[in-house]
C-alpha cells in the first residue's frame, strides 16, 4: 500500500531473510578464509548483512514516501547513492571493529580497511538500487489479491457482465494525512501512472496519490473512463477539446481551470477516433 509516512513494517518482513543471508556469508567466509571461528565469522557477517540489507530494503519499501519528499529524480538518486555508499563504509568499519576490539584478531585503526570500503560500498549501491527499482517486491500481497479476483471472474464467462457490474469502483480511496479520503469517480478528471500506483487529478485540479495501478483501474472503472496513453486514463465526460497533434496523436484539454492538457499516444488513436466519431 502506498504511504505518505515513513514506515518500518514492510522492511521488517524481510529481517529473517537478511539474517539468513548473514549466516550464509559468515559460513562461506569461515570455509574459505579461516582465521576466525565459525561463530565469529557469522556474528561479523550478521552485522554487515543487517546494516546493508535492512537499510536498502527500508529505502526501497518507502519509495513512494521518498518520492513525495524529494520530487526531483536526480536529487533523489544522488542522495540514495551517497546513503548506500556510506552504509557500505559503515558496515566495513563495523567488521573491522568487531575483529579488533571484540575478537582480538587484529589491531584497530579507524578507516584502515582499504579496498573493503569500496567493495562493501559497491555491493550496497547495487543491492540498494536493484531493490529500489523493483516495483513488485513490496506489492506481493496486493497483486496476488487482484490476480485471484481477475482469475475468479474469468472462470465463468457467462457471468462476466454481472461480475463486472458488481465490481465497478465508484469511489477512489486516497490518503490525506492520517485519513483516507474517498473521491467519487465522477469528480475525477484523469489518472496518471506512477510505478504500481497512480496520481488522481480531480475536478478541483488537485493531484493526489492513489493505491491502484492503471491496469487495475481500467478493469474496475465505469465505461466513461478510457485509456489514451500507457500513462493516462481519462474521464471522457471531463474532456473540453481534442486537438490533432502529430503522428496520429491528439492533445486532450479538460474543462478544469488550471489543469494542463495531456497528449495521447499513437497506439491508442482508435480510442480517440471513437471519442470524436472518426470512422
Amino acid at each position: 500500500m502506498i504511504t505518505t509516512q515513513f514506515e518500518l513494517k514492510k522492511a521488517n518482513r524481510f529481517l529473517p531473510y537478511i539474517l539468513l543471508v548473514g549466516v550464509g556469508i559468515g559460513t562461506a567466509n569461515f570455509i574459505m578464509n579461516g582465521g576466525l571461528n565459525w561463530i565469529q565469522w557469522v556474528i561479523q557477517s550478521l552485522f554487515t548483512s543487517f546494516l546493508i540489507g535492512y537499510t536498502t530494503v527500508l529505502a526501497a519499501s518507502n519509495k513512494s514516501w521518498l518520492k513525495l519528499k524529494i520530487t526531483s529524480s536526480w536529487k533523489l538518486y544522488i542522495l540514495l547513492s551517497i546513503l548506500f555508499m556510506l552504509i557500505g563504509v559503515l558496515a566495513t568499519e563495523v567488521e573491522h571493529l568487531l575483529r579488533s576490539l571484540i575478537f582480538k584478531s587484529e589491531s584497530f585503526r579507524p578507516f584502515s580497511a582499504g579496498k573493503m570500503y569500496l567493495f562493501n560500498g559497491v555491493i550496497s549501491l547495487v543491492l540498494g538500487f536493484s531493490l529500489f527499482q523493483n516495483n513488485n517486491l513490496f506489492q506481493i500481497g496486493k497483486n496476488n489479491t487482484v490476480e485471484k479476483k481477475l482469475k475468479a471472474s474469468s472462470k465463468n464467462p457467462i457471468d462476466q457482465n454481472i461480475s463486472k457490474s458488481l465490481d465497478i469502483t465508484t469511489s477512489i480511496p486516497v490518503k490525506q494525512g492520517e485519513n483516507i479520503l474517498l473521491i467519487p469517480t465522477q469528480e475525477i478528471v484523469y489518472f496518471e501512472a506512477y510505478d504500481n500506483y497512480s496520481f488522481v487529478y480531480d475536478s478541483n485540479g488537485i493531484k493526489r496519490l492513489c493505491d491502484y495501478s492503471l491496469l487495475f483501474l481500467e478493469k474496475r472503472l465505469e465505461d466513461n473512463f478510457s485509456r489514451i496513453h500507457r500513462k493516462y486514463l481519462i474521464n471522457e465526460e471531463r474532456i473540453k477539446q481534442i486537438k490533432p497533434h502529430i503522428n496520429g496523436r491528439y492533445i486532450i484539454e479538460f474543462s478544469i481551470k488550471g489543469l494542463s492538457s495531456i497528449t495521447s499516444s499513437k497506439s491508442y488513436s482508435s480510442t480517440i477516433r471513437r471519442l470524436i466519431k472518426i470512422e
